[in-house]
């Protein structure tokens, strides 16, 4: 009866547990949810800190950051009481075990000797450095799963498909030469989900267009009316909810609206990985203006631009990207307001070289 009564006990012990354990992963779940809050919004502060500075947003948007942290941090506490709620229960089990197993032969009249309490209390100690370390493995295993769980749904994400790209075009019937396009009918949307069957639709492209070898098409409309959304929906960076994707013959060259800068040299970022050949090197550099502002450099194109350009204006950042994608000889350019960041002069440049190309 003694024995059962402590098995019994530890028993009751590990399935006490079950509740406390599925609190703990919740709520470690929640911690993580605002943890990805508060380090997104402390990366997007310092990424633009300048412009912080210069409107004086300091005080806002640190209220922004310490509502998160407090979030977090009630998160937090109530992990740690859940936490020290499951060590209170191991690290009292043993004392609980050797009392109810102590009672239950005094209650029915066992016989307790030197050598059987001894005995007892030699296995007690044995046992009781596995269910001391229980605690902690329950923990990990929790902080494991949900670790687990966020990779698999991660993984899992609808990718949506890259355009057709063909480098090799014989066979092809309706494609001539590297550098044509053709755009299929379709519907496009930033919120697609395929559970629902209510998407709010981004783009709808009503007709088929083919866009031949060597010409220029500019995409014209006001702010928001999906100019952007349709180089993404070219490029295959969109979810498309119907229709045929589009079809790219040759490589592919992009220059987004808002600048990417790699932290290097001047050269590295126009060259990105690609061998020196030195009049393309300098034809691009004439033919984007970058020429007048490497004299003004100390080191020329080899010049240490900071972490995402930050000793470079908007003008010089948005001309740098453009030589990468000219210096990269691609079939197919995608251009999405590239004279944005450029002042008037600079742009009649560029406008006058690329007309003449």
């Amino acid at each position: 009866m003694a024995s059962l009564s402590a098995v019994l006990v530890t028993v009751l012990v590990m399935v006490s547990n079950t509740p406390l354990a599925n609190s703990q992963q919740n709520l470690n779940m929640k911690i993580m949810e605002a943890k990805d809050s508060r380090i997104k919004a402390m990366a997007e502060a310092m990424k633009s800190m300048r412009i912080l500075k210069l409107h004086a947003w300091e005080t806002a948007y640190l209220d922004k950051l310490l509502k998160l942290r407090d979030v977090e941090r009630g998160w937090l506490r109530k992990y740690l009481y859940t936490c020290s709620a499951i060590a209170f229960l191991f690290w009292a089990s043993p004392t609980l075990v050797s009392v109810v197993t102590f009672g239950v032969c005094i209650l029915v009249e066992i016989p307790l000797s030197a050598g059987t309490v001894l005995s007892a209390l030699a296995t007690f100690r044995i046992l009781q450095d596995p269910i001391y370390n229980l605690p902690e493995l329950v923990s990990m295993v929790t902080q494991t799963k949900v670790s687990l769980d966020r990779i698999e749904e991660f993984i899992k994400e609808d990718h949506q498909g890259k355009p057709s790209c063909h480098g090799n075009i014989n066979g092809m019937k309706d494609l001539a030469m590297a550098g044509e396009i053709i755009i299929e009918p379709g519907e496009y949307s930033w919120e697609a989900d395929t559970s629902s069957k209510k998407t709010k639709v981004t783009l709808k492209i009503n007709s088929k267009v083919s866009i031949r070898k060597g010409l220029k098409v500019a995409v014209c409309g006001p702010v928001g009316s999906g100019k952007s959304s349709l180089l993404y929906s070219i490029m295959g960076e969109i979810p498309r909810v119907s229709g045929a994707e589009p079809t790219v013959v040759g490589s592919r060259a992009y220059v987004p609206q808002s600048a990417w800068i790699q932290t290097g040299t001047i050269q590295d970022n126009v060259l990105f990985g690609k061998a020196m050949d030195r009049s393309l090197y300098e034809e691009v550099l004439q033919g984007c203006a970058l020429d007048r502002d490497l004299e003004l450099w100390a080191n020329g194109d080899m010049t240490v631009v900071g972490e995402r350009g930050v000793n470079l204006s908007g003008g010089q950042k948005q001309r740098i990207q453009l030589a990468r994608a000219l210096y990269s000889d691609s079939d197919v350019y995608f251009l999405d307001d590239p004279f944005s960041a450029v002042d008037a002069h600079t742009s009649a440049h560029l406008f006058k070289v690329r007309k003449h190309e």
